[in-house]
């Protein structure tokens, strides 16, 4: 179980998804002047969403178009 994410420390697991570029393997949502900045590990895919949840609902839409 050594290679589980779950065992990885925060600064192991932000390093192997900067190395990851190119793939859909996370995103990220994060609060930013009154809204929501969204990234995807693939490098194409950066947007703005109003709220929380729209951010969630675009970062599903957009790992399930590239699945």
């Amino acid at each position: 179980m050594e290679d589980s994410v779950l065992y990885d420390l925060p600064t192991e697991f932000f390093a192997d998804m900067a190395a990851s570029h190119g793939y859909c393997d996370a995103q990220s949502i994060l609060p930013f002047e009154g809204k929501y900045l969204c990234h995807c590990t693939c490098g194409s895919w950066d947007i703005e969403a109003p709220t929380r949840d729209e951010g969630l609902t675009l970062a599903r839409q957009h790992t399930a178009e590239t699945a």
